[in-house]
């Protein structure tokens, strides 16, 4: 079938889906063992983290290399090897890098993307489920915005959807507030949002990966406190990133998780 009248079909037949909070809004203790069952398998059994990406055409991901010579999808990579150093035998990482990696969905035509349109665009473009011992995380790149009950979210440029695997992005916030689009603090932006992101469904902050310490932020819960780090809840807006993520422009490392983060995977970590 041609991929843009794909686009078009899909979204007359989208079913709906209860969207499913990925914060936890209760009170917690000095440290928590909060840990969702997913988690455990992230740090403790998967072999395989691999990364299924979709993209709307004219909502394409950044590609190509960064100043220092790193591939920009080299930024997530960097970040996931991180985070899941501790393991005893770390899961092999599976991260494309082209556009011939990714998969061209065609043109949808929307304005506004909820949670349940999400999900729904998911069920009909994902390509199938991981192997026995992968986990897979499914990323999908639009036009248009994020909308909840409050309407739609001109600042939000990702979501991760709690409870499944399945991530979206909304590149017209990166190229409508960006003063230079195509530029590298567009493509940092980008990568920040997704290891941001990718820290939501790994189950960061106290959000299935328990923490070791209290660095919760209780007004903004699944985001720590630590300012510095890719999870204070900020550091998802373009307005904060375009600071943050300044330290990474010119650095040799990319790491973007604070101390707090990595001391959580550490310590769920077999």
């Amino acid at each position: 079938m041609n991929p843009r009248r794909f686009g078009y079909i899909l979204l007359a037949l989208f079913p709906m889906f209860v969207f499913m909070n990925c914060s936890s809004t209760k009170t917690e203790p000095r440290t928590s063992t909060n840990t969702s069952g997913e988690s455990l398998k992230y740090f403790q059994e998967t072999s395989v983290v691999e990364l299924e990406v979709h993209y709307e055409a004219g909502a394409e991901p950044f590609v190509g290399n960064t100043l220092q010579g790193r591939p920009y999808w080299g930024v997530l990579q960097e970040n996931l090897a991180a985070i899941f150093q501790y393991r005893s035998a770390p899961p092999t990482l599976n991260v494309p890098k082209t556009l011939a990696e990714m998969h061209d969905m065609g043109v949808f035509g929307r304005t506004e993307w909820t949670s349940a349109d999400i999900l729904a665009l998911h069920a009909y473009a994902k390509l199938g489920e991981p192997a026995g011992g992968a986990a897979r995380f499914y990323i999908y790149f639009v036009k248009g915005n994020y909308a909840d009950a409050g309407g739609k979210q001109t600042g939000v440029i990702g979501v991760s959807i709690g409870g499944t695997p399945v991530i979206a992005i909304f590149k017209e916030v990166i190229q409508t507030n960006v003063a230079n689009p195509n530029g590298p603090a567009a493509k940092f932006i980008e990568q920040s949002t997704l290891v941001h992101e990718m820290g939501h469904a790994l189950g960061f902050v106290d959000s299935g990966v328990p923490m070791a310490s209290n660095h919760l932020d209780a007004a903004h819960p699944g985001h720590t406190t630590n300012t510095n780090c890719v999870m204070y809840w900020l550091n998802e807006g373009v307005t904060d990133l375009q600071a943050f993520i300044q330290q990474f422009l010119v650095s040799n490392s990319v790491v973007m998780w604070g101390p707090e983060v990595l001391k959580d995977a550490q310590a769920l970590s077999r």
